[in-house]
């Protein structure tokens, strides 16, 4: 039995196909993860090497998806998934270090060669290399956000007309948008201050309004309300149909200013992907310490961006699970969603709250 160092060099050929089969995990840690994975290559001219090559690099792939796959999904949309994951897996199979050749020969059918290799998969590198992947690419799930009036705003029809120009500014963006009160919470906040007044004037003797409009935007982070952008701008514009006048004001100061904010918003979204944070997982139904062990280790096997996960106590029927995770809450719920967790072991999640997921055990 071989034991392989360093990557392979990559080769491009005409006629591949292969099967990804994920098999049975070995062990894992927080830092690395042993997965045995299966690839298989066609036999073309009866090219025994090249099929060979070609089988083993696609074994090493599989291993990378077997490990991040879920983190992949629950950060790529779907279109973008579908576009890019096998870029993905494909240049992050070099992070494989060490690898043993488990079974090594043609199959069943003697057009397919088959290579099933043991490895030792680097988690903490293969999240951040993800990360940094989707991020250059663009393959990011943008972040939630909702749209927050300022009550201080003085007029609220001008102020709802700024929201809903900012509502279709975020959802053309790529952003999902959430209303304030929904139970699973959004990641960032635009809040809005609109202040509009109308001021009569005179011109040639002729009555006139002069419509100003002050429009404050400020992008924060829910929870602590860390401020990550902002910024205001004034427009004024004559006229006696006031109202409809402010909203086209509106509608062109969000259109000239909100390209900067954004900018800095996704600027900061993507450095924060890989830092871990503290994330409270609180499951209401579990009445035993065993049963929260297995939750616990379920939950830490399905998901790669999990640093450690400990329990903090029992209490009235509660768990309250403390993780260190890369990235974000609502990433985290996202993946606990892709990873069919919930679904598998009958858990409903109910609510996400700053940096709190609750959930109960059905």
């Amino acid at each position: 039995m071989a034991v392989c160092s360093g990557s392979i060099k990559q080769y491009s050929f005409v006629v591949a196909a292969f099967f990804v089969a994920f098999l049975s995990v070995v062990s894992s840690s927080a830092s690395a993860k042993l997965v045995e994975a299966k690839g298989i290559s066609a036999v073309a001219d009866n090219n025994i090497v090249e099929a060979r090559k070609v089988a083993l690099e696609n074994a090493k792939r599989a291993a990378v998806e077997q490990v991040v796959g879920t983190f992949v999904r629950s950060r790529t949309d779907v279109n973008n998934y579908l576009l890019g994951k096998d870029q993905i897996f494909s240049s992050t199979a070099g992070q494989i270090d060490e690898y043993k050749i488990m079974y090594d020969g043609v199959g069943d059918s003697e057009d397919i060669y088959e290579v099933v290799i043991q490895a030792d998969v680097r988690v903490d590198l293969l999240v951040d290399r993800v990360a940094q992947i989707q991020a250059s690419m663009g393959w990011t799930k943008m972040p939630r956000v909702t749209v927050v009036l300022d009550e201080n705003s003085t007029n609220p029809i001008i102020a709802q007309h700024a929201r809903n120009e900012m509502t279709e500014r975020l959802l053309r963006d790529g952003f999902q948008v959430f209303d304030e009160d929904e139970p699973i919470y959004a990641g960032f906040a635009v809040n809005l201050t609109v202040d509009s007044q109308i001021k009569p004037e005179e011109f040639q003797g002729m009555k006139i309004n002069a419509n100003e409009l002050t429009l404050g935007m400020q992008v924060t982070r829910v929870g602590d309300n860390q401020v990550l952008a902002a910024g205001s701008k004034s427009a004024s514009k004559p006229g006696v149909k006031s109202n409809s006048i402010f909203a086209k004001l509106s509608a062109d100061i969000i259109r000239k200013e909100w390209p900067q904010l954004r900018k800095q918003l996704i600027r900061f979204w993507h450095q924060e992907q890989v830092k871990a944070r503290n994330v409270f997982l609180d499951i209401e139904g579990v009445e035993s310490l065993d049963v929260a062990n297995q939750m616990k280790a379920v939950i830490q096997e399905a998901m790669p961006a999990i640093q450690q996960i400990e329990i903090s106590n029992i209490a009235n029927g509660v768990a309250h699970l403390v993780i260190s995770y890369k990235g974000w809450t609502e990433q985290l719920y996202e993946e606990l969603l892709a990873s069919n967790i919930a679904q598998r072991h009958k858990i409903q999640i109910v609510g996400v709250t700053g940096n709190k997921i609750t959930a109960t055990k059905v």
